[in-house]
C-alpha cells in the first residue's frame, strides 16, 4: 500500500498496515468528527470509510482520548448553556432591582388568598375567614406542625391591641378564649363596610387563639332556642358565663364589650368569652368614652367614669336574651324596655327566681348592681319554685 494521508477524519498511521477491526471508540470517534458527513454520505461511502479505517492503527495521542473536534463541540455546548443561563440569571437580576426584601411566593402560590403575610403562610394552610368587625378580620387556620386547626385574629397593630395581647396571654380559665401565641408583620387589612383590602400593606398584630367551632352565643340560641330543654340548656350556659365574668373581675380587669356575638361555644359546648380588643384594667384612671356595643353598653359608658359595672350591665342584658331566646324582630320590639330594666311580664312569670336578679343587674345606678360574685352565689342557690324574693328586696 502506498503512502497514505492523515487528517483530523481518520484514525491511519504511516508505520503499519497491519489489518484490524475497528473497535468502538473507532466508531465513536467516526460518528462524532463526521456526523455531517455520515448522515450525507451513501451506505457504499460508509463502508468504504469503514475498510480504509479497519487496515490502519490508531495513533497513540488517538487511542483513549476524544477528538478534538468532539472537544471542540462539547465545550462550545457547555459554553452555550453558560451563557444562556448567565442570561437568565440577568433578566431576573434586572427584574427584581429595586424591590423590597419581601417573600417573593405570593398568597395565591402558597394556598391563600386572603393574606399575604409570610410567616402566617408558612405556619398555616386552609385559611379561610369565618368573622370580621371594626377591629380587623379573623381566620379559622390548620397549623402544618401540629395539624390542629385554631382561630387567627389579623388586626392593625396599635397600643390597645398590644394590651389586648397581653392581657389575654395572662388569663388562664375554661370560660375564657384560650391563648396561644401572637407575631406582627406586613399585610393587607379588609375593611368591614366594604369588603375592600387596604391599599398597602400596614404592620398588623396576628392573634393565634382556640378556634370555637360552634360560634358565637347569638347562633347557639338561634339553633336551639325550639329544642325541649332549651332552658336547662341555657341556664348552664349563664352559670358558665358568670364564671368567666367573675374570673375577668378577679384580675382587674373589664371586658366592656360582652355581647353574644363576642361570647363562642367550643366543641365541647362550654361558654367561651373572647374579643379582648376594648379590655381595659381597673387601674387605669382615665377610661375611654363610648366604647363598646351601644345596644349592650351601660349608661353610664358614655362617660368617662366607670368601673366592672358595666359588664354586669351587659351581663343582665344577655342573661334575658339567652333565656327569652326571642326572636330578632321580638328583641327589637322589647329591648329599649328592657334596658330601663322593665322586662316583660310573661319573662318575668316564666323565670320567677331569675327576673329580679336582672332586673338589679340593670339598674341604672352602678352602685345597685350586684357583683359577679354576689350573682354567682345566688344562682347557685336557686332551687326550683324558689322565687329567692328574700335576697332581692
Amino acid at each position: 500500500m502506498g503512502s497514505e494521508k492523515s487528517n483530523s477524519n481518520s484514525t491511519f498511521s504511516k508505520h503499519s498496515n497491519s489489518f484490524r477491526v475497528p473497535t468502538q471508540s473507532d466508531l465513536d470517534l467516526l460518528f462524532f468528527t463526521n456526523s455531517r458527513t455520515c448522515f450525507e454520505n451513501s451506505d457504499e461511502k460508509l463502508e468504504e470509510k469503514m475498510r480504509d479505517m479497519a487496515g490502519q492503527k490508531p495513533l497513540p495521542c488517538q487511542r483513549d482520548a476524544p477528538s478534538s473536534a468532539l472537544k471542540s463541540r462539547r465545550k462550545l455546548a457547555a459554553n452555550f448553556d453558560n451563557g444562556r443561563n448567565n442570561e437568565e440569571k440577568k433578566k431576573m437580576s434586572d427584574s427584581g432591582k429595586g424591590l423590597p426584601d419581601l417573600d417573593t411566593n405570593t398568597s395565591e402560590e402558597n394556598g391563600s388568598p386572603y393574606t399575604m403575610n409570610e410567616r402566617f403562610l408558612k405556619s398555616f394552610k386552609n385559611i379561610e375567614p369565618i368573622g370580621e368587625g371594626g377591629f380587623g378580620n379573623v381566620f379559622k387556620a390548620t397549623a402544618k406542625l401540629d395539624e390542629r386547626t385554631y382561630a387567627v385574629k389579623r388586626v392593625q397593630f396599635t397600643k390597645n391591641v398590644e394590651r389586648e395581647v397581653k392581657e389575654l396571654a395572662r388569663l388562664e380559665h375554661e370560660n375564657i378564649v384560650r391563648y396561644y401565641c401572637s407575631w406582627d408583620g406586613y399585610d393587607y387589612v379588609t375593611y368591614p363596610d366594604s369588603r375592600q383590602k387596604s391599599d398597602k400593606e400596614i404592620i398588623c398584630l396576628f392573634i393565634q387563639m382556640e378556634l370555637c367551632e360552634q360560634g358565637p352565643l347569638e347562633n347557639w340560641i338561634e339553633k336551639n332556642r325550639r329544642d325541649r330543654k332549651y332552658h336547662e340548656m341555657a341556664q348552664n350556659k349563664c352559670l358558665q358565663l358568670l364564671k368567666g365574668v367573675q374570673y375577668i373581675h378577679s384580675e382587674g380587669l373589664i371586658h366592656r364589650d360582652l355581647k353574644p356575638q363576642n361570647i363562642f361555644i367550643s366543641r365541647e359546648d362550654k361558654i367561651k368569652i373572647g374579643d379582648f380588643g376594648l379590655v381595659t384594667s381597673l387601674e387605669y384612671g382615665t377610661l375611654t368614652e363610648n366604647r363598646g356595643t351601644k345596644s349592650y353598653m351601660a349608661p353610664e359608658q358614655s362617660g368617662d367614669k366607670y368601673g366592672k359595672e358595666v359588664d354586669i350591665y351587659a351581663l343582665g342584658l344577655i342573661w334575658f336574651e339567652i333565656l327569652s331566646a326571642c326572636s330578632h324582630h321580638e328583641k327589637m320590639k322589647v329591648w329599649p324596655d328592657v334596658r330601663e330594666g322593665r322586662l316583660p311580664q310573661s319573662f318575668t312569670n316564666q323565670f320567677p327566681a331569675e327576673a329580679p336578679i336582672i332586673k338589679k343587674m340593670l339598674s341604672r345606678d352602678s352602685s345597685g348592681r350586684y357583683s359577679a360574685s354576689e350573682i354567682l352565689t345566688l344562682f347557685k342557690s336557686v332551687d326550683k319554685g324558689n322565687s329567692l324574693k328574700t335576697h332581692t328586696q
